[in-house]
């Protein structure tokens, strides 16, 4: 059974969910593309699946220290499901770096609570924040969630408010810098581009449509019983559990605001939806039942695909 596969944290599941990455990969870029299996394809889809398999690397870091749940490998299987409900994330290599990079934010953050080099953590998580934000512009709302374990931590000491700004003008100094001596200035101007490009007709393909309902309707009914559950109510008072709501929250908010073609800014949902689902599969008293809900995650990318 899946389930009892990823009930426990072993290497051998790891090497399961990356197999099964570089399989779907594969099979989704003949599927949605018509271009020829060329030494550039095979590069771009290594450079995607490394990337993906570096935030798998990242998830597993942040759960294992932070307990965001137990002892299992089900945020990881939920987070590859969740990449391969919508395959064209994985030829969005841009937008799939900055996700990794707010991972990599994410993790600073929640470190925090040890109370060792707190300045230098709200300084790296501020830097891989506007580092994401060159590859994603609209990254930079997930600076919000800096601010937000500032006073969740009760670091919020005036000088700690102030990192971020001084982050983000180092920042911009370098990468002027880079742009001045490249004469690429134009670059530089791009970043502060935050267009909202609302396409409508993608919501007429079914390949679409169907993955999105089922992720809402997974993730509504998910986070609901994740609330109702009397043992989720001690993970959701700590601030690992708040800050994974926050980041959701900004998540759904750059995803209503900020439209791509291709529902590639859907990618910042995954953490922390895979976080929110692990909860409550691993709370399913009834086998079948726990079996049935892994199974319709594992069912529905290869539909999408055939779409």
């Amino acid at each position: 059974m899946i389930s009892s596969i990823f009930e426990r944290t072993n290497p051998i599941n790891f090497i399961i969910l990356c197999i099964y990455t570089s399989l779907f990969l594969v099979g989704s870029y003949f599927f949605y593309t018509d271009e020829p299996f060329s030494q550039t394809a095979i590069f771009n889809l290594f450079q995607s699946l490394s990337i993906t398999i570096a935030s798998l690397f990242i998830i597993d870091f942040i759960n294992r220290k932070n307990f965001l749940t137990k002892s299992n490998s089900f945020t990881l299987l939920f987070f590859v499901l969740l990449n391969c409900l919508f395959p064209k994330l994985f030829g969005e290599t841009n937008i799939i770096i900055a996700n990794l990079f707010v991972l990599l934010s994410f993790r600073r953050l929640v470190s925090i609570r040890s109370n060792k080099d707190v300045e230098i953590k709200i300084f790296d998580a501020s830097l891989w924040i506007f580092v994401a934000t060159l590859f994603y512009s609209w990254s930079l709302l997930f600076i919000l969630l800096v601010f937000a374990s500032i006073i969740l931590y009760k670091k919020n000491d005036y000088r700690n408010s102030l990192i971020p700004f001084v982050t983000l003008l180092i920042v911009l100094i370098i990468v002027f810098t880079t742009c001045y001596l490249t004469d690429n200035l134009e670059k530089f101007y791009s970043f502060f581009i935050f267009s909202a490009e609302f396409d409508f007709e993608k919501y007429t393909q079914m390949r679409f449509i169907v993955p999105i309902i089922f992720m809402v309707i997974m993730g509504i009914w998910s986070t609901i019983a994740f609330f109702l559950r009397k043992q989720n109510k001690s993970f959701v008072t700590r601030v690992p559990g708040i800050l994974i709501m926050i980041m959701l929250v900004i998540a759904t908010l750059i995803a209503l605001i900020s439209e791509n073609n291709n529902m590639s800014e859907l990618i910042f949902l995954l953490f922390p939806l895979s976080v929110i689902l692990a909860k409550c599969v691993e709370n399913i008293q009834k086998v079948w039942l726990k079996e049935a809900f892994i199974w319709a995650f594992i069912v529905v990318p290869y539909v999408v695909l055939f779409l």
